[in-house]
């Protein structure tokens, strides 16, 4: 089982973001009793306690204390059983990235670091309200390597404000001269309540043409390839098979559990998430409840979540499995199958279809016209 804790703090928004966070430390001591609560209330969701991932996400879980990162994680290892080597990711701001702070982190077991980076412009940093520079992140990830960490996981962004192809590009190629192991690239979308959203209602903003994007999303893919980066989830690439194992759990569809305002968890059956207001979430649990809405899955959607989930990765989805657990809906969809096998967007190998490398530019069609209404 993988485990995630949402730490739902931040020192300032950025203007793209559309996860729940909160611009103030205010809350913060609360936040830690009740999500101390909230572990400890919640150990039976699961029928296992054998904890192979754990993902500190947020928000920025490295706004936190040492002392307070240790709260949380000592109440989990109270709780549950990590296996030897579990991968224990954490997400930081680049200007986190101190020797003190990386020297906490890891004395908490964390060994892997995701680090928010964006772009390695400073005007562009400044235009989503970044509050590091190309500089500081440069330098902190070269101090995190230097002090031993070996698991590296970063994130660019495609689309930005103005950004032209060649400022990407260059961005692409910095990260790579870099000593990550895993690259995260993210095409930008306008999410609700967002500065980004408001300003394109304003007229002050708009997003890059489809094709535009697809166009350089696909040179981005060829120059990591070019790189030594495969390209195994359709954002993610990694180096010498370093993998987000975390991520392609919820990919492979195995169970987690999720901490903290609007995380989210998965016991196979059903889906529920907490509910996305901080101040909710600590009251409800100041007295001992849980605040959070769940849906339980019919057969029809555990097959669309698994084309959704499958089909985003390079392993593909099983057609022995489709066959079989998912015989009904897999005869509906069939026709589109061979539709997209000929025009070499979906391709067949070792009992498998996945979506080619040009393929996973119209992903989101793919998948759409796979699916089960």
């Amino acid at each position: 089982m993988g485990i995630y804790v949402h730490v739902p703090f931040c020192r300032s928004k950025c203007f793209y973001c559309g996860f729940y966070s909160v611009a103030s430390l205010k809350l913060k001591e609360a936040y830690l009793k009740a999500i101390e609560r909230e572990i400890d209330l919640r150990k039976g969701y699961l029928p296992e306690d054998e904890v192979h991932t754990l993902y500190f996400g947020g928000g920025t879980p490295s706004y936190l204390e040492w002392e307070d990162l240790k709260r949380v994680v000592a109440t989990l290892e109270a709780n549950y059983s990590f296996v030897p080597g579990a991968e224990r990711t954490i997400e930081l701001n680049p200007e986190d990235l101190t020797e003190e702070k990386l020297r906490g982190i890891r004395d908490l077991g964390f060994n892997r670091l995701s680090i928010g980076v964006q772009s390695f412009s400073d005007e562009q940093l400044k235009r989503i309200n970044r509050t590091h520079s190309a500089q500081q992140a440069r330098e902190g990830i070269e101090l995190a390597a230097n002090m031993g960490f070996d698991n590296i996981s970063m994130d660019l962004i495609i689309g930005l404000p103005g950004q032209t192809e060649g400022e990407l590009l260059d961005d692409v190629e910095k990260a790579s001269r870099l000593p990550i192991a895993h690259l995260s690239v993210y095409m930008l979308s306008i999410d609700s309540n967002t500065v980004f959203e408001h300003m394109v209602k304003r007229g002050e903003f708009r997003l890059e043409d489809e094709e535009v994007m697809a166009e350089r999303y696909q040179r981005v893919c060829e120059r990591l390839k070019e790189s030594g980066f495969e390209h195994y989830e359709i954002s993610n690439f990694a180096r010498n098979g370093r993998y987000s194992r975390h991520n392609t759990s919820y990919w492979q569809q195995k169970p987690y559990i999720g901490f903290g305002p609007s995380a989210h968890s998965y016991d196979l059956h059903s889906r529920q998430w907490n509910t996305a207001n901080l101040k909710v979430y600590i009251d409800h649990l100041d007295k001992g409840m849980l605040s959070f809405e769940r849906e339980e899955l019919a057969s029809v959607d555990l097959y669309n979540e698994y084309v959704m989930t499958s089909l985003r990765t390079m392993w593909g989805m099983e057609k022995q499995k489709l066959e079989g657990d998912y015989a009904v809906f897999w005869k509906q969809v069939q026709e589109q199958v061979r539709k997209y096998e000929s025009s070499g967007d979906l391709i067949e190998e070792r009992g498998r279809w996945k979506i080619s490398e040009a393929g996973w530019v119209i992903s989101d069609t793919i998948l759409s016209d796979l699916f089960v209404v």
